[in-house]
C-alpha cells in the first residue's frame, strides 16, 4: 500500500489506513490530508482507540473491520456474526474449553435429581420437566446469543442515534464539509455496528467462563423450565470456597431449578421479565445537550481526553421520570425473583447441606459485589441491579413464608397484580398484614354485592 500524499498518515499502521480507504474509497487521501490541516492527528486518533498495532490481534482485528464496513448493515444494527465469533474467541482466552466429560455430566444429572427431590418439600411449583444440561462455555454462548440479542438491540439503536446526530450537527456547523460528513456518516452506521457486536461478543464470552447455569441474572436466558450447569466453573467456584464440590453443585443445582420452576409454572413472568427489559432499554436515549457540552471540552488530538470523556460518562443514558419509573419496576421484578429464589432454596437445603451457610453468604457477597452477569447488563443495557432490594425480597418472601405458609406465598405468582410493589419492598414484614388487609377488604365487598343481588 502507498502512503497517503503529504505524510498524512506516516505514523499510522498500514492497517488503519486500509480501515480509512475502506470508509472513505478513493477519496481516504484527502481525508487524512485534512484532519492535519485541520489541527486534527490521525495518529493521535488511532491511539485513542486504545489499540496497539504491536499487539498479535491488531491486525486481524483491522482486517475484520476493514471488511464490515464494507458489507456491514446501513442501518448501524449489530453485526451479529461478529458478535458470535468475538464471544466465542474470548471464551478462550483464560485457556482451552474442554469439551463436557461424561462424568461431569452424570455429576450434573445427580445433583439435579437431589436438588428437586429436597426442592419438592419446599414449594408448590412442580420441577420443570426438562432434563438439565452440562455445557461447556461454548455451549453456553450458543443457548443464550437469542435472548441477549433480544435484550441489546435497543441499546446499539441509541447509540446509532447519537452517531448520527453528531455528523448531522457537524455538518450544520462546517457547511464547507457537508458532503464529506454526510458520508462518513453513512459509512458510520456499519462501523458502529460491528465494534458494538465486538464489545457485545467480548463481554459474552468472558461471561461463558464465569456463570454457572442459564439464570445467573435473573432472567432467563434459555426457553422456560430450561436448566443447565457449567462444570468447569462450578469446579472453579468450589476450589475457591474450600467445600466439597458435590455440595456446591448440589446448592447452585438447587438455585437454577427454582429459577426454572418459577419460569415454567408462572405463564405470564417471562414475557414480564423481558417486557421489562425491553421496555427499560427501548427508552435509552442520549443526553445530546449534555453530550455537546462535553464534546465541546474534548481534544480530539489528545488520546488522552477523548478516553476521559468516555469514561466520564460521554454517552450516558438521559434518565427521564418515565425511565426511572420503568427501572423501578424492573428492579422489583428481578428482586422479587431473586428473593423467592433465596427463600425456597434455603428452606429446601437447610435441613440436608452442612456448609448452607457458607454457600448462601458467598452468594449474598457475589451479588453484592456485582456478579458477572450483572456487569454485561449494566454495560451493555445500562441496567444497574441494586443487591439492597434483592435482600429486602427476601425478606418479604419468608415472612410470608412464616406466616402463610409456602402455599399461600407461591400463589402470590398467580397474577402480576398480586405481586408486591415497589413500595412493598421498603417495608417487607408489614406486606403480610396489607396482603390479608386487602383480601379481607375484597370478601366485604363481595359479600355486600350478594346481599343487595339476592337469591337466584
Amino acid at each position: 500500500m502507498t502512503e497517503p500524499p503529504g505524510g498524512a498518515g506516516r505514523d499510522l499502521p498500514p492497517e488503519f489506513i486500509e480501515l480509512i480507504r475502506a470508509w472513505f474509497g478513493p477519496r481516504a487521501d484527502s481525508v487524512l490530508e485534512s484532519f492535519r490541516e485541520s489541527g486534527v492527528d490521525p495518529a493521535a486518533l488511532f491511539g485513542a482507540t486504545g489499540l496497539s498495532a504491536a499487539s498479535p490481534e491488531f491486525g486481524q482485528v483491522m482486517k475484520q473491520l476493514s471488511g464490515f464496513l464494507r458489507s456491514g448493515a446501513p442501518d448501524g444494527s449489530i453485526n451479529w456474526d461478529l458478535a458470535h465469533d468475538a464471544a466465542r474467541k474470548a471464551s478462550l482466552t483464560k485457556g482451552g474449553d474442554p469439551v463436557v466429560a461424561a462424568s461431569q455430566g452424570s455429576q450434573v444429572l445427580d445433583a439435579f435429581r437431589i436438588a428437586d427431590l429436597w426442592l419438592d418439600q419446599a414449594t408448590e411449583f412442580t420441577a420443570a420437566g426438562a432434563a438439565p444440561l452440562a455445557l461447556s462455555a461454548a455451549d453456553w454462548i450458543e443457548a443464550t446469543l437469542p435472548r441477549w440479542r433480544r435484550l441489546t438491540t435497543p441499546v446499539a439503536n441509541s447509540l446509532t442515534k447519537a452517531m448520527t446526530w453528531l455528523m448531522e450537527q457537524h455538518s450544520r456547523e462546517h457547511p464547507g464539509a457537508a458532503e464529506l460528513t454526510q458520508e462518513a456518516s453513512r459509512n458510520a452506521l456499519p462501523l458502529i455496528g460491528s465494534l458494538f457486536g465486538l464489545q457485545l461478543g467480548s463481554a459474552l464470552g468472558q461471561l461463558s467462563r464465569e456463570v454457572f447455569g442459564y439464570t445467573d441474572a435473573g432472567l432467563p436466558l434459555a426457553d422456560p423450565g430450561a436448566t443447565a450447569q457449567l462444570p468447569q466453573a462450578v469446579e472453579a467456584f468450589a476450589a475457591g470456597l474450600e467445600l466439597p464440590p458435590a455440595e456446591v453443585r448440589i446448592f447452585l443445582a438447587a438455585r437454577e431449578s427454582a429459577h426454572a420452576r418459577l419460569f415454567k409454572r408462572v405463564p405470564w413472568l417471562v414475557d414480564h421479565l423481558h417486557g421489562a427489559v425491553e421496555s427499560y432499554a427501548s427508552e435509552i436515549s442520549i443526553d445530546l445537550n449534555r453530550l455537546e457540552a462535553m464534546m465541546a471540552d474534548v481534544d480530539l488530538a489528545d488520546p488522552a481526553s477523548l478516553r476521559q470523556a468516555i469514561a466520564g460518562g460521554l454517552f450516558a443514558p438521559m434518565l427521564t421520570e418515565r425511565q426511572r419509573s420503568s427501572l423501578r419496576r424492573l428492579e422489583t421484578a428481578l428482586a422479587l425473583v431473586e428473593g423467592w429464589v433465596d427463600v425456597v432454596t434455603l428452606q429446601a437445603l437447610r435441613p440436608n447441606l452442612p456448609d448452607l451457610g457458607s454457600l448462601r453468604e458467598m452468594t449474598l457477597r457475589r451479588r453484592a459485589e456485582g456478579g458477572p452477569a450483572e456487569h454485561v447488563l449494566a454495560t451493555l443495557v445500562g441496567l444497574e441491579l441494586r443487591p439492597r432490594r434483592a435482600r429486602q425480597a427476601s425478606q418479604l418472601w419468608q415472612s410470608v413464608t412464616d406466616r402463610g405458609g409456602a402455599a399461600e406465598r407461591d400463589a402470590i405468582w398467580s397474577h402480576p397484580d398480586l405481586l408486591p410493589a415497589h413500595e412493598d419492598l421498603d417495608e417487607p414484614e408489614a406486606f403480610y398484614d396489607r396482603r390479608r388487609a386487602r383480601i379481607a377488604a375484597d370478601a366485604a365487598i363481595d359479600a355486600e354485592i350478594a346481599a343487595l343481588l339476592g337469591p337466584w
